[in-house]
């Protein structure tokens, strides 16, 4: 894509709950830690990409080779010592939904199940975000195999963008969840988060097609 000239691209590319003392902050991804030639979280969790659609298939492009799939890290010339992770995504229809998904995980997991981290100390969810081709990302907050039972329409916040890059801050007294999804105590998510994840979507889709730009996942008192 023509915006990816602009950017120096970097080739290289249990139940237990972590209970996170609240600090000022804690980062939960930064993109500065790589593990077997993918990024990983600032604790060691996998970052992949995945798709999800109500009948067509939409597609991503992201880092070379890498299964599951893996975002892209690269480098602003201004600052070519901070990662961000990117990738590029093309939603089509006929689809009544549709998603391209960066998912995040805190922690490796441990004896094949998820590990979680209880944030619940923390008041906002800063991040930095740049996308084109579409006007909002969704950021979702994941708890599997915590005893929290259900597998989708977790609490989240639409993100309406600004242009450029930006840093946003989602209140997290403020998610929501979808109108059909079963409902769960936000809090208890938090205190048993397994994972964040930025979407690209889109509702009764038409062909979009961008990039998606993610650094800096940090909570915050």
């Amino acid at each position: 894509m023509k915006l990816i000239a602009s950017f120096t691209i970097v080739a290289l590319l249990s139940l237990s709950t972590f209970s996170q003392e609240p600090a000022d902050k804690f980062v939960y991804a930064d993109f500065e830690k790589m593990e077997n030639g993918r990024p990983i979280s600032s604790n060691g969790g996998l970052v992949q990409i995945y798709t999800g659609k109500e009948s067509t298939p939409v597609t991503f492009k992201g880092l070379a080779n890498a299964s599951p799939g893996a975002p892209e890290l690269i480098v602003l010339k201004d600052a070519p010592q901070n990662h961000l992770a990117t990738f590029e995504y093309s939603l089509v229809g006929p689809n009544q939904w549709a998603n391209v998904t960066l998912e995040v995980q805190g922690r490796p997991t441990k004896d094949g199940k998820p590990v979680a981290d209880d944030v619940s100390g923390y008041k906002q969810l800063a991040l930095q975000l740049y996308a084109t081709g579409v006007d909002s990302l969704r950021v979702e907050f994941l708890s599997h195999g915590q005893g929290i039972n259900i597998t989708a329409g977790f609490p989240q916040l639409p993100i309406r963008l600004k242009s450029g890059l930006n840093t946003y801050v989602i209140p997290l007294k403020g998610l929501s969840q979808p109108s059909w999804a079963e409902k769960v105590d936000p809090k208890e998510v938090l205190k048993k988060l397994t994972a964040i994840s930025v979407s690209a979507y889109c509702n009764q889709c038409t062909p979009q097609h961008g990039m998606v730009l993610v650094d800096n996942i940090i909570f915050q008192k």
